[in-house]
């Protein structure tokens, strides 16, 4: 009677301590999946105040580029990192009309010279979480294309496999009417956008080639030359 006591006993303090441990578990996931970078933090921080001026200038450079598309065989210009996350906060704040997928909000960018870094929220009725997309960004082999490297995904600080946001950013490319696909050979890890390579305005056209494109810390410059 004594043994089958202690053998009950044992089996109850190996299942108390299995089920501590899947719930020690089960919190430090919960923890990972919370985390929020940052990099990102401080840049949800940002007061619209103090995106305004950044705003302003992203319109200026606009604006400039549509002038001088008409009047110039090249066109350089650079466009900073808080230009378009002001951007960003500005089109895909709580008051805009324009549509990213479902349960997405907040999206932001971190430019870096190796790699770039897309982040954004995944808001669901039972959780929320944020996901991080290290990118690398280079011209491609063919005229007018960028391609697009995803080196990791994450979402908090857990490591997520690519290929469960391939279907989302697909999606997303094609709502936007951004033309992309997926470079052969390299299993939907790197995209291929095409920029058009030719800007028309009423009776008005110009042809156009991207030939650099440099990205920095904070910073993009882009090279366009131009031809009628």
């Amino acid at each position: 009677m004594k043994r089958i006591k202690k053998g009950w006993r044992r089996i109850l303090h190996i299942v108390l301590v299995v089920s501590v441990v899947i719930l020690l578990v089960c919190l430090l996931i919960l923890w990972l999946l919370q985390t929020v970078p940052p990099n990102y933090q401080t840049a949800l921080a940002v007061e619209n105040k103090v995106h305004q001026p950044h705003l302003v200038a992203l319109h200026e450079t606009v604006d400039n580029i549509k002038d001088d598309i008409w009047h110039r065989d090249k066109l350089v210009f650079e466009v900073r990192e808080e230009q378009i996350n002001a951007w960003l906060a500005t089109e895909f704040g709580p008051q805009s009309n324009r549509d990213l997928p479902e349960g997405i909000k907040q999206p932001r960018i971190e430019l870096g010279k190796q790699q770039q870094t897309l982040y954004f929220t995944i808001e669901r009725s039972r959780y929320t979480v944020v996901i991080s997309i290290v990118l690398e960004i280079e011209l491609g082999a063919d005229p007018n294309t960028v391609e697009i490297r995803i080196v990791s995904v994450h979402a908090g600080s857990l490591p997520v496999s690519i290929k469960r946001a391939f279907d989302e950013i697909e999606s997303a490319m094609a709502r936007q009417g951004v033309d992309f696909q997926w470079k052969p050979g390299t299993d939907r890890e790197v995209a291929v956008v095409t920029i058009p390579s030719q800007v028309r305005i009423k009776n008005k056209r110009r042809n156009l080639s991207v030939s650099e494109l440099s990205i920095d810390e904070d910073v993009v410059e882009v090279t366009v030359d131009l031809d009628r």
